[in-house]
């Protein structure tokens, strides 16, 4: 009797991979933007925001609308509207958490405390 190992794996279609990838670091970005949007709106404890990892946000955003970006491209190659409709949808919403994240920078950068 011989032991096997069964290891799950996904198929995903043509350009879905970058797509999901994109899409989970948007709901990173969208969980870390709504913490500082309570912290700034509402509770108004603005030592709490991400004020550290700034750039490291804008970065990750970057690199997510990259990603889709790509995922995007290989999308516009099948022809199934599905995944053409879902990857664009997925780069538009890495885009406005990118200009939402912007926005909100900006709105609160006298609130922040530089330690040089």
């Amino acid at each position: 009797m011989r032991l096997r190992n069964r290891i799950a794996t996904f198929f995903f279609p043509k350009g879905m991979v970058l797509t999901t990838a994109a899409l989970m670091l948007f709901f990173l970005h969208l969980g870390v933007f709504i913490s500082d949007v309570h912290n700034f709106c509402i509770t108004n404890h603005y030592e709490r925001m991400s004020f550290h990892y700034t750039v490291v946000l804008i970065f990750s955003q970057v690199i997510a609308i990259c990603w889709a970006a790509t995922g995007s491209l290989y999308a516009e190659m099948t022809e199934n509207k599905y995944t053409r409709c879902s990857t664009m949808t997925i780069l538009i919403l890495n885009g406005a958490m990118f200009f939402s994240r912007l926005s909100l920078e900006f709105l609160a950068i006298e609130y922040r405390e530089e330690n040089h």
